[in-house]
């Protein structure tokens, strides 16, 4: 039990920590005119690499090993990438069929989704804060799921233009957290949820989805057929492996 809540308290202060990480950019490395002043794919990819590797090294510190496994990391990346890809065709489809198939893509545009969106948002959500405090700090599915996502609605808010849609944009990447998290623990690995992050994002961009992160009626019938699959895939899955005991 002592254990238990020493991982929740390191997990928990790592996580406060990352969160005012930028004022350490700002105030200490960078003057607060500097850090301002530079361009925001930057200053952002400067923090996001950053809190990816103060949180490999405080999961290895944690337990003593490499940390890869513990974050929801396992060998099996290919087998995410193949599935995540599979559904999101849906999206890629739909969008590409609504925008006449007009799109725009770049390394730039693979970058922000692959790396700075997916990956590191389900590293530091879904494989550090929930996942360590579900798996090895002693808390229940629900009370785990509650901090990542508030946070991670909150981090949305800024897609928002008035209080109703920061409301709705606040539920709907709130309880996306959520679902993502259970996706996770169906699936045992993160690499499936980084990559299907990853791969909506992307189709999102590549085709100029114009609406905020809760979507609009054409956006989210694609964005629901998606979903839709995994969940379905992931109840399948859940049945097999019970039934495999």
């Amino acid at each position: 039990m002592k254990k238990k809540i020493i991982i929740s308290i390191i997990v928990l202060l790592t996580f406060i920590a990352l969160r005012y990480l930028k004022y350490f950019y700002g105030y200490v490395i960078f003057d607060k005119e500097s850090w301002n002043s530079l361009d925001k794919n930057i200053s952002s990819a400067i923090l996001n690499y950053s809190q990816i590797i103060i949180v490999i090294i405080v999961t290895g510190l944690l337990f003593k090993t490499l940390p890869f496994n513990y974050l929801g990391l396992k060998n099996d990346l290919l087998r995410g990438l193949l599935y995540g890809f599979i559904f999101t065709l849906p999206m890629f489809i739909g969008y590409g069929f609504l925008a006449n198939f007009q799109f725009n893509f770049s390394l730039e545009l693979l970058h922000k989704n692959l790396i700075m969106a997916g990956f590191f948002e389900e590293l530091i959500f879904r494989g550090f804060l929930f996942g360590i405090l579900y798996y090895y700090g002693g808390w229940g599915f629900l009370s785990a799921i509650i901090i990542p996502s508030v946070f991670f609605g909150l981090g949305h808010l800024y897609q928002a233009e008035s209080v109703s849609e920061s409301i709705t944009v606040f539920l709907f990447t709130a309880l996306g957290s959520a679902g993502f998290a259970w996706f996770y623990l169906t699936w045992g690995s993160l690499w499936m949820v980084i990559f299907l992050h990853s791969f909506m994002d992307l189709a999102w961009d590549v085709f100029s989805v114009q609406a905020n992160a809760a979507g609009d009626l054409n956006s989210n019938i694609f964005r629901f057929i998606t979903l839709g699959l995994v969940v379905v895939f992931s109840i399948i899955k859940a049945k097999r492996e019970v039934m495999g005991k």
